[in-house]
């Protein structure tokens, strides 16, 4: 989850300026691994940093106590009490990403181990670092790519089927809502449509949602060659109504977005129309407009041009730095 932001911080100060040492964070070391602590000293002033990269919009009051600024890519300032606005930066959604080479990769593990190997377990430690660069990719591949014209515009969706329960209940909020447009797509014969839903091994399945498993593995590097051909991608909120990390890798590369209206609130809201297509969660609505924009070159180019210019001005790591003052 932090590998985004460690890529902003290292390319603007540098491998030599960055330190990991947990001693500065005794208060909140005990926070979820989904976050991430940092502190900046520069001029003799030392400023802390804690990004919110989890899925609940609600605070960590310990780490809201602890930092100066409270970077936060799921704030929801209307469901946020008053009383924690005045730390709150509200960032562009992300997404994780390799970001070292095999030799920084390597390297970050071993001296990291170091430092933390009396408080972790040594095959889960490296395990991370090893999962984290066989399948992630380096940000510099998630870029627009042109559509190019086939018969039938192909489609391109596949995204976890999240397990369900009575606290969250995912089968009728996300489950539901994207086996809704996969179903429209498959019902559509003027597309082609590839992929479907994926889960967890070993795991009970709704029967509802057996017919729309994806039962075949692709690598990561697959994954973004399939959404780079895709006329269009579908978005819509994700665990405990997050900005899940697709919205984020779908700016990125300047695609043409058909979402339900999202949760949470953003740097800057993105505008029906002109960087996102929003429809209410039905399959009518999710039918005309994948027909349309499949159908309507001039509208598709619009809203990827959209798409990639609000992630240019606020998605980019260096402009989560800027907006927090950094």
């Amino acid at each position: 989850y932090a590998s985004f932001h460690i890529k902003g911080l290292t390319d603007r100060f540098g491998n030599k300026n960055i330190y990991f040492n947990s001693a500065p964070f005794v208060s909140v070391k005990n926070r979820t691994g989904f976050n991430f602590s940092f502190i900046l000293e520069r001029d003799g002033i030392i400023t802390k940093y804690f990004m919110h990269l989890d899925d609940p919009y609600k605070i960590d009051e310990d780490a809201y106590e602890w930092c100066d600024v409270y970077g936060h890519v799921n704030a929801n300032f209307e469901k946020t009490p008053t009383q924690y606005w005045p730390k709150i930066v509200s960032l562009a959604p992300m997404f994780g990403i390799r970001p070292w080479n095999l030799f920084g990769t390597i390297y970050s593990a071993f001296s990291n181990y170091l430092k933390v190997r009396e408080q972790v377990n040594i095959r889960k430690f490296f395990g991370k670092y090893k999962r984290l660069y066989k399948i992630r990719r380096p940000l510099n591949e998630y870029f627009p790519s042109p559509i190019h014209s086939n018969f039938r515009p192909y489609v391109f969706h596949m995204s976890t089927l999240w397990y369900d329960n009575e606290w969250n209940n995912n089968d009728e909020g996300v489950n539901k809502t994207r086996a809704n447009f996969i179903i429209t797509c498959k019902s559509i014969e003027s597309i082609e449509f590839e992929g479907g839903l994926v889960m967890e091994k070993n795991r009970k399945i709704n029967p509802l949602f057996e017919p729309l498993i994806f039962r075949t593995k692709i690598s990561i590097q697959t994954y973004l060659n399939n959404i780079k051909k895709s006329v269009l991608v579908f978005n819509t909120p994700a665990f405990w109504d997050c900005h899940g990390w697709k919205l984020g890798e779908y700016l990125a590369m300047g695609k043409a977005i058909i979402s339900t209206p999202l949760s949470n609130d953003l740097p800057e809201p993105l505008v029906h129309g002109q960087n996102i297509h929003i429809v209410e969660n039905n399959i009518e609505e999710f039918k005309k407009a994948i027909i349309m924009i499949s159908n309507d070159n001039e509208y598709r180019k619009k809203l990827e041009k959209g798409a990639r210019e609000y992630w240019e001005k606020y998605g980019d790591p260096q402009k989560s730095l800027d907006l927090m003052g950094i």
